[in-house]
């Protein structure tokens, strides 16, 4: 096993740690509702706690660095929404699978996609895709809850490293939001 699967692991057992006591307060709920549309905070309030704050840890994590662009903060708050797909299954991406999803990940990257189906009937293998295609999933929905088409963008974006576009704007926010994703 590589130093890099090593901090990886290291890095998701601390995150772990941290979903199993996470919590919103009002007045963190109060800011997420100032920045979305009505149906993109509705969207945010279908993720699990832990989600929820990991979304709004991303934000803060964007905006203490001097990031103030609405379109940015919106896709920082949405962009693992996707992963709701999965309750479709009756699978929920919670805490409990998605640790030891992403050490699968990294330890055996091919096997899980070789398991996944695109079949909510498939229950956790259903799970495993939702797990690989929540950006596009996340960004059809939050165009369907009146996002904007670059918020959409950097939802379905986000987990591409060799994204690329023409527009310097999104490029920039792009690796601005993939890099507080990184930090959290």
């Amino acid at each position: 096993m590589t130093t890099t699967n090593l901090q990886r692991i290291y890095y998701r057992v601390r995150q772990f740690a941290s979903g199993l006591m996470a919590r919103l307060d009002a007045a963190d709920v109060s800011a997420v509702e100032e920045l979305l549309p009505p149906d993109g905070f509705a969207l945010f309030l279908r993720m699990p706690a832990d989600a929820q704050r990991h979304s709004l840890n991303v934000y803060r994590t964007l905006q203490s660095s001097g990031h103030d662009d609405p379109d940015l903060a919106a896709a920082a708050l949405l962009h693992d929404v996707g992963k709701v797909a999965a309750d479709e299954a009756g699978v929920r991406i919670n805490l409990w699978l998605r640790g030891p999803l992403v050490l699968l990940e990294a330890l055996a990257p091919d096997r899980l996609n070789e398991l996944a189906a695109a079949n909510p009937a498939q229950g956790w293998r259903y799970a495993l895709h939702v797990h690989f295609e929540h950006p596009a999933i996340g960004a059809a929905w939050a165009a369907q809850a009146g996002c904007t088409e670059t918020t959409c963008w950097l939802i379905a974006q986000h987990q591409n490293k060799a994204a690329n576009t023409q527009d310097q704007r999104r490029q920039e926010l792009l690796h601005a939001l993939q890099w507080a994703d990184n930090r959290n």
